[in-house]
């Protein structure tokens, strides 16, 4: 039985199905400020992160989306072969 089980405002559910339906939901956190209460969303689709935030009433207030799984900095040169990527001619 769930009963301390939080329900967040349906405009961030309603946001949430319109633009990610088919994605990774991947944690939802209410934060509290000494004024306000945000909700931090976090949803991975498409190989990217989207870190979004909703003020309490609903409304998306910032997002921002990076890299699910950055490149490599290396050009695709593992430095578990060793060598390094500078070395080579």
């Amino acid at each position: 039985m769930i009963e301390n089980m939080e329900v967040i405002p349906y405009k961030i559910s309603e946001y949430i199905q319109e633009h990610f339906r088919d994605d990774f939901l991947s944690e939802i956190k209410k934060v509290r400020d000494l004024q306000n209460v945000f909700y931090e969303v976090e949803i991975t689709q498409n190989n990217l992160t989207y870190y979004l935030r909703f003020n309490e009433m609903g409304t998306l207030i910032s997002e921002e989306a990076d890299p699910t799984f950055p490149e490599d900095d290396h050009e695709g040169f593992s430095t578990d072969e060793g060598f390094h990527p500078d070395e080579i001619q």
